[in-house]
């Protein structure tokens, strides 16, 4: 099977009415925040709207055209936080939710919320020392605020159904951890101002798509989705407007791939291969498991029965005349011949 990265510079919006329709398998994307960093002087970067109803608005239509081009059942992977005030930047504190905002365009568009995740990013520590509120003596009884190192991981699935395929693409050592409702996962990048990290992707991807999948990032940044989609043995549509971002991608990341990195050998039989190794391992932990339990259970019942021996003997010893003196003397002699 040959692998396609399809990297593009452009609007989003554009770009995206000339995908076909429903040819897409997955979306994964962390679209930019309204007023909160410059990513580009362009008048159709999202962050350059003059306001949250712009915002939403511009965002519903890249929404729409997702909608188009993603698969029926097929999921729509959204990273994003609650917007946080700051003095320097807002001169006021406190957050501003966009949960709702964007599960209602969600919603609009022929999506359900699937199930969620949340991100923690960093330490509260290293989140308070940037926000400069790190300091115990600068609190405020009834004005506390807690760190913002978390962010959220919605997955949204589209209307209709999907082939669903009994396997899984992630270990059973993995999804111990990853069905975990909360994700530590540091963050990290290249380059950009707001880097998406590799490892969170790889999970989603991993997750939510089947090798040999097409994985879709309408917002791509630096290309973390293109890279980890590549190398997980999926395609890639990658779509970024600002040039720096765009060229960093392909210097730092695309170029370094050698030819071979398109050519796999990987797809669903091979996923349900390796999904009937894990199986077999959990029966056998199942079985061990069984096996410890039952063994832990007879060693109870014989504690059980030794200790109704020893309170008979006792009674039968008390019966003969002796003392309780005499009878703790026998009993300790007894533990001491047995060690």
């Amino acid at each position: 099977m040959r692998l396609t990265n399809k990297w593009i510079n452009g609007d989003c919006l554009t770009e995206l009415k000339k995908l076909d329709a429903e040819s897409v398998d997955m979306i994964m994307t962390s679209p930019p925040y309204h007023n909160l960093r410059v990513y580009s002087n362009d008048p159709h970067d999202l962050s350059n709207c003059e306001s949250y109803e712009e915002y939403y608005y511009m965002l519903g239509l890249v929404i729409a055209e997702c909608e188009r081009v993603l698969k029926p059942g097929g999921k729509f992977i959204m990273q994003f936080e609650d917007y946080n005030y700051t003095l320097g930047r807002d001169n006021k504190m406190g957050q501003e939710s966009i949960t709702g905002d964007i599960n209602r365009i969600m919603l609009e568009n022929n999506f359900q919320l699937w199930t969620k995740a949340f991100w923690r990013k960093y330490s509260a520590q290293r989140a308070m020392l940037a926000q400069g509120n790190l300091y115990y003596r600068n609190m405020k009884a009834r004005d506390t605020i807690l760190a913002a190192n978390v962010g959220f991981v919605y997955v949204y699935k589209k209307s209709g159904d999907c082939e669903l395929i009994k396997a899984s693409d992630i270990t059973l050592a993995e999804w111990a951890d990853w069905a975990d409702g909360v994700w530590n996962i540091g963050n990290s990048g290249i380059g950009h101002t707001t880097p998406f990290a590799e490892a969170l992707v790889e999970r989603c991807i991993r997750l939510w798509s089947c090798p040999g999948d097409v994985i879709l990032d309408p917002f791509a940044g630096a290309g973390t989705v293109n890279k980890v989609a590549i190398e997980n043995h999926r395609s890639a549509i990658g779509i970024e407007l600002n040039k720096d971002f765009y060229d960093l991608a392909i210097n730092e990341r695309f170029s370094k791939w050698d030819d071979s990195i398109f050519e796999t050998d990987d797809g669903i039989e091979a996923m349900k291969e390796r999904f009937n190794v894990e199986l077999e391992k959990g029966k056998e932990q199942s079985t061990n498991a069984k096996a410890v339990k039952e063994e832990q259970k007879r060693l109870q019942q014989k504690k059980k029965d030794v200790r109704a021996e020893i309170k008979e003997l006792e009674a039968q010893l008390k019966a003969l005349g002796l003392k309780a003196k005499e009878i703790k003397e026998i009993k300790d002699n007894a533990v001491m011949d047995n060690e």
